[in-house]
């Protein structure tokens, strides 16, 4: 399965430099903060340019883990399960939330989509972790298809619950960082 292999790989990457980068920005975070010192004007850039533009990245995610879900599910033909369609509930609708408020410029979408990424963090989290530790019983609301199986794995990490993860995650940092440049808007 080519198509599969190279979806595979080119979300599992993509997955990846995001766990990077989230973890440097974790760091900086938390050595400016320690620190009290200003960061310095690359890693201000990057913070203004994110801040700025937060809302379409955030909308291009989602799109693109719709979009990359339905490839798997529809194209590729895996099924998914109800603990992923639970997911892919709380993505979807993402899509037309952030799309609505990037066309409208509205940066206050954080509390809007906040409560739609913590019951995916929770759901997501739960999946991976169950995957992790190589759980084999049955999946707690599904009938047909084992919830707990790793499918995908990429760099021994990697599967499609972590990465449905992540995007709720990213999708919090971004909309984050957007609300509080619209808030330093407002103060200057």
């Amino acid at each position: 399965m080519p198509l599969e292999d190279f979806l595979n790989k080119f979300i599992g990457l993509g997955t990846l430099v995001i766990h990077i980068i989230l973890g440097l920005m974790l760091i900086s975070y938390i050595y400016h903060k320690s620190t009290k010192k200003k960061l310095p004007k690359f890693g201000s850039n990057i913070k203004n340019f994110l801040s700025e533009n937060g809302i379409l990245f955030a909308f291009l995610l989602v799109l693109g883990a719709t979009i990359g879900s339905l490839i798997y599910s529809e194209v590729i033909g895996i099924p998914a399960c109800d603990l992923c369609w639970y997911q892919r509930a709380l993505i979807y609708p993402q899509v037309i939330i952030l799309g609505v408020a990037l066309l409208k410029k509205n940066k206050e979408i954080f509390d809007y989509v906040l409560g739609l990424n913590i019951v995916g963090i929770i759901i997501g989290g739960y999946q991976y972790v169950m995957q992790m530790i190589g759980y084999s019983g049955p999946c707690p609301v599904s009938g047909g298809i084992n919830c707990f199986s790793k499918g995908v794995l990429e760099f021994g990490y990697i599967t499609i619950p972590l990465m449905s993860l992540t995007v709720f995650v990213v999708v919090i940092v971004l909309t984050w960082m957007a609300k509080k440049d619209k808030h330093a808007e407002k103060i200057e």
